[in-house]
């Protein structure tokens, strides 16, 4: 699976939210030293986060 198919597979399933803070992930080396529950729950935090705020 690519990264492409993963943010598309994201926002097919409408979690933008972590679609977006997964994309910045990939492009911001402070996530690097995080371990994978660590980065997993960031995402999961932040799409809960914006369904909350957008409720």
């Amino acid at each position: 699976m690519t990264t492409e198919s993963t943010l598309t597979k994201l926002h097919d399933m409408r979690l933008n939210a972590m679609a977006d803070l997964f994309n910045e992930q990939l492009h911001n080396t402070k996530y690097n030293d995080l371990s994978f529950e660590d980065r997993f729950n960031l995402l999961v935090d932040g799409e809960w986060a914006r369904r909350k705020n957008n409720s």
